[in-house]
């Protein structure tokens, strides 16, 4: 489960970056899975992998939009910011590898979102699909500690 998340250095590595992120969660929500304890989270988590699946397809097509047009570089994006969960190993047990999950959807979403706070003049229609990439890590993050708690 080794993800290679690049040095952000420019629109490419930045793109590559949030695709990494997001097949990251997508990863320890499949790891989470093979440890939920009833069919409930099965199906929560199952849900959680093909929403992050969907979110790199989409993004995907956006970078290779991005990738015909000539921009300069990122210098205000420090990748090693939002790693430490993203690019870690699953834990091994139930209900560690969920708020694992948890903090990893959190980190992609600030990401998403800084990544939009600092490309926003030049991707502005990319723009609004890293803001509802954001909002969606969000919620999957506070659903899960909602259904942690309960």
């Amino acid at each position: 489960m080794a993800h290679q998340f690049p040095q952000i250095v420019a629109y490419g590595s930045a793109f590559r970056f949030a695709l990494e992120a997001e097949q990251a969660c997508a990863d320890l929500a499949a790891a989470a899975d093979v440890l939920s304890p009833d069919d409930a989270w099965h199906a929560r988590l199952e849900e959680l992998v093909c929403g992050h699946d969907d979110r790199v397809q989409k993004l995907t097509v956006i970078r290779q939009e991005v990738n015909e047009m000539i921009l300069e570089p990122i210098h205000s994006l420090d990748g090693s910011a939002y790693l430490g969960t993203l690019d870690a190993e699953p834990a091994t047990s139930w209900p560690t590898v969920v708020e694992q999950l948890i903090k990893a959807e959190e980190d992609a979403a600030r990401y998403h979102q800084d990544f939009v706070t600092q490309c926003e003049d030049v991707l502005a229609a990319s723009a609004r699909a890293f803001t509802k990439t954001a909002n969606q890590d969000r919620a999957a993050a506070e659903q899960l500690r909602e259904a942690l708690a309960s």
